[in-house]
């Protein structure tokens, strides 16, 4: 759902007219906006209803309907995707939703009137899905009474929805909009800046500046949008501090994340250390013991300390790069021309995010893994198995160096992933767009516990990803400044 509310919010921020207008007409237009607002409602009934067939026909074997429900999600994001894209991109909407009476003479209301449609179809499906996320939450209820911990009720639909509309949802939306507001107010002051600077594009220069501007400051807005509070003090905490102290890791606070008892699971956001926060669910200090809740967290701190996060800031810079690029180069051209190359340069973003970014991710969650795992190392966690770190004379054929994982801390961290998996009622053979299956995860750190060559390549290719990254940023970065002319903004500073 993050992908699919990412593109639809960057179609609305980057255009004010449908580059392909084949439908200008009313009521053509607002019939294709109930279509794409009641299709993706069909979908989910259906799935729900196949979901809920299969957990009742086969309830000795709960994996099944979870697959299902896995798989319908994926196929009721895609359509959700592709039926609002289209509409934005294809019809009248965006022009005429500028066109209702008040509307088109204020900042951000046309384009929160424009996701008006798939807003709608959003919370629609989410309540048709209820039934069966309901029931993939008991199974998953039924590892929380045979580990003998705490046990909550499963949500209402009112706290399902209003739980997936602050996750999913106004995680984005929320700084997005403020990107929104900061474009519109750019556009209504566009000719003034232009003219006192002579710089044709400083617009989208301010626009970009503002984008960044909200990256840093957003986790203070989401730490609100979620339900969130500051970790109690106590041992955990204690420990976590100290964690912290020696993986040299600066952090505003850690937080608990509030989810009723529902998500097992944790998350680190924030460019900065004064504005970054490490948030651990609630679910999560429920049902897994410290070591394992140590295991996430070193996880999470993998992400900041490898530098994710910046790199992850590099790959969408990259793509306000290439759309820049091609905003220049199209000037001037014939609309046929235009259509051309806009289709062009939307299939690029659509491999670019779906494709690539994903793959990257992947990679990058490997990675946290095996921070996680040397995190625990330095937990004092008591070895147990043989290993090349604390055993190097039961394994003397290994090469010294840095390269080497506990075999135990990556036993425990394996076992962390698969708790986590099943007290989330998911699979763990399930894969998704951002994340290898949490099996192929687990078998991956023990595997490199055993063979630190093997890790030393693993980190060697994630550092050429990370470069490849950086050279293309850079390039593009560079070429985007010769496009746009921006060294006439100093003119007026050295005359």
């Amino acid at each position: 759902m993050y992908l699919v509310v990412i593109v639809v919010l960057s179609v609305v921020l980057t255009f004010s007219s449908a580059p392909y207008r084949y439908i200008t007409g009313l009521w053509p237009t607002l019939a294709l906006v109930g279509v794409a607002t009641l299709v993706p409602v069909l979908l989910a009934a259906i799935v729900n209803h196949y979901v809920i067939g299969r957990l009742d026909r086969c309830p000795q074997n709960p994996g099944r309907g979870q697959a299902i429900y896995h798989r319908g999600l994926l196929g009721l994001h895609a359509s959700l995707g592709l039926l609002h894209i289209g509409l934005l991109l294809t019809t009248s909407w965006l022009v005429l939703v500028r066109k209702v009476p008040v509307v088109g003479d204020w900042p951000l209301i046309p384009g929160v009137l424009a996701l008006g449609p798939f807003l709608v179809s959003v919370i629609l499906a989410w309540c048709v899905l209820y039934p069966s996320d309901r029931s993939v939450r008991q199974i998953a209820l039924e590892q929380y009474l045979f580990r003998g911990r705490p046990l909550r009720a499963v949500w209402s639909r009112a706290q399902y929805l209003m739980f997936n509309l602050r996750h999913q949802v106004l995680f984005i939306l929320a700084p997005m909009l403020l990107i929104l507001l900061g474009r519109d107010v750019v556009l209504y002051f566009e000719d003034r800046m232009i003219a006192a600077t002579g710089q044709q594009y400083i617009g989208d220069l301010v626009l970009g500046v503002i984008a960044i501007g909200v990256a840093v400051v957003a986790p203070e807005i989401l730490r609100h949008v979620w339900v969130t509070q500051r970790l109690p003090d106590g041992p955990l905490r204690d420990q976590l501090l100290v964690l912290c102290r020696r993986l040299k890791l600066r952090c505003r606070d850690i937080l608990v994340w509030r989810s009723g008892g529902m998500l097992v699971n944790a998350a680190v956001m924030g460019v900065i250390a004064p504005l970054r926060y490490v948030l651990i669910t609630d679910a999560m200090l429920e049902q897994l013991d410290d070591r394992k809740i140590e295991a996430v967290f070193g996880h999470e701190a993998g992400h900041v300390k490898r530098h994710h996060i910046l790199f992850f800031l590099l790959f969408a810079g990259i793509s306000g790069c290439i759309i820049m690029i091609f905003s220049v180069r199209m000037q001037g051209l014939a609309r046929g021309q235009y259509e051309i190359v806009a289709t062009v340069l939307g299939t690029l973003m659509v491999l670019k995010w779906g494709v690539l970014f994903g793959w990257i991710s992947r990679r990058f969650e490997r990675q946290a893994d095996i921070y996680g795992v040397r995190t625990l190392q330095l937990s004092g966690l008591p070895c147990e198995l043989p290993c090349a770190v604390h055993h190097p004379d039961l394994l003397p054929q290994l090469p010294p160096g840095g390269d080497r994982l506990c075999s135990t801390a990556a036993h425990v961290f394996s076992q962390g992933l698969h708790e986590v998996a099943l007290l989330n009622g998911m699979r763990p053979e399930a894969r998704s767009w951002r994340h290898s299956s949490i099996s192929s995860r687990s078998l991956l750190v023990q595997k490199l516990a055993r063979d630190p060559i093997a890790t030393r390549r693993f980190e060697r290719n994630v550092l050429l990803v990370k470069a490849g990254i950086m050279l293309v940023a850079l390039i593009l970065g560079t070429w985007t400044v010769f496009e746009m002319r921006l060294w006439t903004l100093l003119k007026p500073l050295l005359s």
